[in-house]
């Protein structure tokens, strides 16, 4: 089987295995089930035929390139209806009495920034941690850490940028 071939399969396994993440992805986006289908259908469409003509030669691109020209076509079209898209805080609608599950989403993305916390140092990780995670002031934190509150800042921002990094390999803000 050539490398071509190859690929074509394994994109319509991916296509199967990320239909429902890009469904729900629209769907959150444009409220409808019909035109969350069809942009659906469109992003695959366009990977599909990227895969085709060579644009995507290596299987691990298919995940972040299907989310961006997911993402593009949102875009594309709130541009063409004269508006852009607002996002709803789940927890905006919570307080307005909207009893809502955990979505499938938030589960997914708390396990990708769990998985790129991981491949940080111990500092970085105890860092982000205390500081974001757990909310401590910078004082408590350096108290913990032994360390002074500048080298906790410091330290905090050197964990930021790591951390975004991690999640930018991982193909996370597919951008």
């Amino acid at each position: 089987m050539t490398q071509a071939a190859g690929l074509k399969n394994e994109t319509e396994a991916w296509a199967k295995e990320l239909w429902p993440r890009i469904y729900r992805f629209f769907y959150y986006k444009v409220q409808n089930r019909e035109e969350a289908e069809e942009l659906t259908q469109e992003t695959f469409d366009r990977v599909y035929r990227k895969v085709k003509t060579g644009g995507i030669d290596e299987p691990e691109k298919l995940e972040a390139y299907t989310f961006i020209a997911a993402r593009n076509l949102v875009t594309d079209l709130w541009r063409k209806r004269g508006r852009q898209f607002k996002s709803v805080s789940l927890e905006d609608l919570h307080d307005k009495g909207w009893d809502l599950p955990q979505q499938p989403q938030e589960v997914e993305e708390k396990m990708v920034i769990e998985e790129a916390m991981s491949l940080l140092n111990p500092d970085h990780q105890k860092v982000l941690t205390l500081r974001i995670i757990e909310g401590w002031p910078v004082e408590s934190v350096a108290y913990k850490m032994k360390k002074s509150p500048g080298a906790i800042r410091s330290l905090q921002f050197r964990a930021v940028q790591a951390l975004k990094e991690a999640l930018q390999k991982g193909g996370y803000f597919n951008e």
